[in-house]
């Protein structure tokens, strides 16, 4: 009876241990998960919801799914130093920015396109927004190094420079600073253009440093 109690245990710490390596420590999930509610109590007033707890493996760390009330989705983790952070400002922008491009990309080309907004920033410059969070506009210059946009759409065969250009246009009338890539959903178009170059392009012509090659 006795060897099978202990067989059971080690069963048991070799079953935990096992878990804790992919997918992390269920304790320690636990405690997560209680740190991001008080953390997003103390934050924000808004509604929100936790969706998810997953595990980086790869920085053995816990990431909190959380969505807002408003229907917006946000990542809370915590830094090097133990201290939650979050995303919510960031997701935000980027809900501004890809909402705004769809609609001028298919004022340009007469057609849906895809646009993938990506602006990472994680940390207390973001969380000074929390009560009030501005337009991407004002805050862009600070966080371009760090934002992206796709836009992957059905360009003209003939004149899709010319379209590619009233977007660039656009975009940097908009101050909406990110680095740029259009590509063409049949693949034959792929620019990809540095956030601090989108100023330097005035004409058709001043696309072509920024053509990559698709095999």
């Amino acid at each position: 009876m006795l060897k099978k109690a202990v067989l059971f245990v080690i069963i048991i710490v070799i079953a935990y241990t096992v878990v804790s390596i992919t997918t992390g420590s269920p304790i320690k999930r636990v405690q997560f998960r209680s740190n991001v509610t008080d953390y997003l109590h103390k934050m924000y007033t808004m509604n929100w919801k936790i969706d998810s707890v997953d595990y980086d493996f790869k920085n053995d760390k816990f990431i909190a799914n959380v969505s807002s009330g408003l229907g917006i989705s946000f990542l809370v983790e915590e830094d090097y130093y133990g201290q939650m952070m979050d995303n919510y400002a960031c997701s935000i922008w980027m809900d501004e920015v890809k909402t705004a491009v769809t609609k001028t990309v298919k004022e340009v080309t007469g057609s849906d396109a895809e646009v993938i907004v990506d602006i990472y920033s994680l940390g207390s410059h973001t969380i000074i927004y929390r009560n009030e969070i501005p337009s991407y506009s004002t805050v862009s210059r600070a966080f371009s190094s760090n934002a992206t946009i796709l836009i992957k759409g059905n360009f003209s065969a003939t004149h899709y420079l010319q379209e590619m250009l009233e977007i660039k246009q656009w975009i940097v009338e908009k101050k909406y600073d990110a680095s740029l890539t259009f590509k063409s959903e049949k693949g034959k178009i792929y620019f990809a253009i540095p956030a601090e170059d989108l100023k330097k392009i005035r004409s058709v012509d001043d696309f072509k440093p920024y053509w990559l090659q698709i095999n």
